[in-house]
């Protein structure tokens, strides 16, 4: 799959894209807007995961406090508290610990700061114009491309790689 990404002028524009890849067969779950928090996003798709930075800070949560968890199990293990005879269960169930708290953590302080993975688009957005991404199969990135310029034959598409969903959801 490919995210290709462009501006869209206006509200009316973004309107007309999205529904066109609808008509053409892309479901909703895979197109997003994202807009500036005073214009309404009414009939369009919503930004889904690109709206904030919840999984890019989950997933470094969890590395970092699983690391974290793992070198204490193994502190832990070569220096015994006194009394407690730590094991190989107990330095898994520490890394454990600390890539759940980890992800929990850096995950909901994401969640309250804009998607990083954005920031090229924030001036644009910001001035008003609506970013839509649509995720496409690679066979039909030329055939989406097209039917989006047909509508602006000015519109610059880029295209990322969407992140690889932590649940897939078919």
């Amino acid at each position: 799959m490919k995210r290709l990404c462009f501006l869209s002028p206006d509200i009316a524009h973004a309107e007309r894209v999205v529904r066109d890849l609808k008509e053409a067969g892309f479901s909703e779950k895979h197109i997003y807007a994202i807009a500036k928090s005073d214009i309404p996003l009414a009939i369009l798709p919503d930004g889904g995961p690109e709206d904030d930075d919840f999984l890019p800070a989950f997933e470094r949560g969890v590395t970092l406090g699983g690391v974290t968890g793992l070198f204490g199990g193994l502190l832990a293990l070569a220096f015994p508290p006194a009394g407690i005879v730590v094991g190989g269960g107990g330095v898994l169930l520490i890394s454990l610990m600390g890539a759940s708290l980890g992800g929990l953590l850096t995950g909901m302080a994401g969640a309250a700061f804009p998607s990083s993975r954005l920031q090229a688009f924030e001036k644009d957005i910001e001035a008003g114009k609506i970013l839509v991404m649509v995720d496409v199969l690679r066979e039909q990135v030329e055939e989406v491309t097209d039917m989006i310029q047909l509508l602006d034959p000015d519109v610059e598409i880029e295209g990322i790689e969407p992140p690889a969903p932590l649940i897939p959801t078919g």
